[in-house]
Order: structure tokens, then C-alpha cells, then sequence
């Protein structure tokens, strides 16, 4: 039985420019990043205030003294990763916004 392609969503990369307005180029001396394009993050916030910092998938958070909740900036590629942690699964952290 054959599978049914299912479509999926093209997302295209911003350009990273300088303040003229120039594109900056990719440094050859750096191979595990590539400074020609942005990266863009999706940001989660604990639903309560939390007494203690945790990291959620190994990424550490920050803390909002307004409100006394952890924040993670988490970047755009990773999020799928990111909402496989337990503490994503049970709401305890959500999508902010």
C-alpha cells in the first residue's frame, strides 16, 4: 500500500544583514554556523511561577522577575525536539504567546 504524500510547509531562512543594510556573508573559519542567515527562535515560558530553575532538553532557562517564570529560547529548527519533554507534555512549560 502506497503512502500518501502529505505536504509539507516550506519555511525560507532571513538573510542576515548588516546595519546599511548589506548581506553578511558566511565565515569559512566558523563551519558549525552560518552567519549569512538569521536564526529564529520560538520562545516557552513555565505556566506558574517556578522557586527553582530547571532546564527543559537540555536547554537552561531565564528567569522573568516580573512574574518569577522560566523562559526558553529555543531555536525554530529544535522545537519538535523541545515538545517531546515531559515537562512540554504535561503543560508544566507551554508556548509563549
Amino acid at each position: 500500500m502506497a503512502k500518501a504524500d502529505t505536504p509539507t510547509k516550506k519555511t525560507t531562512a532571513k538573510r542576515a544583514r548588516t546595519e546599511k543594510g548589506h548581506y553578511i556573508k558566511d565565515d569559512p573559519s566558523t563551519p558549525n554556523v552560518n552567519e549569512a542567515y538569521e536564526t529564529e527562535y520560538v520562545w516557552f515560558e513555565s505556566r506558574e511561577s517556578e522557586p527553582s530553575m530547571f532546564p527543559v532538553a537540555g536547554i537552561s532557562p531565564i528567569r522573568n522577575f516580573s512574574n518569577n517564570r522560566l523562559e526558553y529560547k529555543v531555536e525554530a529548527s529544535d522545537v519538535s525536539r523541545f515538545e517531546m519533554n515531559h515537562f512540554v507534555k504535561n503543560s508544566r512549560v507551554v508556548r509563549k504567546g
